[in-house]
């Protein structure tokens, strides 16, 4: 890492809040980079919270008052001037490069997260990695752009839920059946049922299979003997 908005973004990547970071005027730093960590090729945070900065590598003109060689009066003012400053510049830097796309993921997630979408579907985002999280918001978006698809349906419960199956009943059009190898608990629940919730038409009706196949004749494999759900 070399510049202040890849230590936003991997923080951001690990879930570690911005704001636990403490960023600082090295003085100590080299001239040709801009974050001063541990390892020169550091491509990770290792559990560091203070982060030395070249303040002058590319913002001399914001910090060149700060610390000029005669500048010695308030030195915690100025260190915490300088996070508060530091912060402001490196949430600016990880966001010039956001294209509308990952703008509207953020305003999705942002209304996700103030409850708009209702409780329970709060509660299952808040739960979702961040790569899943990703997955989730761009069916989403895809959503908004073709409007509501089984395709799209599918494609999220196959995404996001391990080991699953779905399958469109071609005698019963509006009837899907989900299969997942996982056995049943409340997160697997609330996380289908979220789906359901956010890619489906109300018209279809969904039936749940947990770990037992149901059997399905000329296909051996679901045809085992005490191991097949009842359909």
């Amino acid at each position: 890492m070399k510049y202040l908005w890849e230590i936003a973004l991997e923080a951001y990547k690990r879930g570690i809040p911005l704001k636990k970071l403490y960023f600082m005027h090295d003085v100590c730093s080299s001239a040709y980079m801009e974050l001063s960590l541990p390892c020169v090729n550091q491509e990770e945070l290792y559990g560091e919270t203070k982060i030395g900065v070249n303040t002058y590598f590319r913002f001399y003109q914001i910090f060149k008052d700060l610390y000029g060689p005669d500048q010695t009066a308030y030195p915690s003012l100025r260190a915490s001037l300088t996070n508060v400053l530091l912060h402001m510049l490196a949430e600016n830097d990880s966001r010039q490069g956001m294209t509308k796309e990952e703008y509207y993921k953020k305003l999705l997630a942002s209304d996700i997260g103030a409850g708009v979408n209702g409780e329970s579907i709060q509660k299952v985002f808040t739960m979702l990695n961040r790569d899943e999280k990703e997955i989730l918001l761009s069916g989403w978006l895809r959503c908004y752009q073709v409007g509501s698809s089984l395709a799209i349906f599918i494609d999220m419960i196959h995404s996001l839920v391990e080991d699953s199956i779905v399958y469109h009943n071609n005698d019963c059009p509006d009837e899907i059946l989900i299969y997942t190898g996982m056995e049943k608990n409340e997160k697997t629940e609330q996380r289908i049922r979220c789906l359901t919730e956010l890619f489906l038409d109300i018209r279809y009706h969904v039936e749940i299979y947990y770990e037992h196949h149901f059997g399905i004749i000329g296909i051996n494999d679901t045809m085992h003997i005490d191991e097949i759900a009842m359909y």
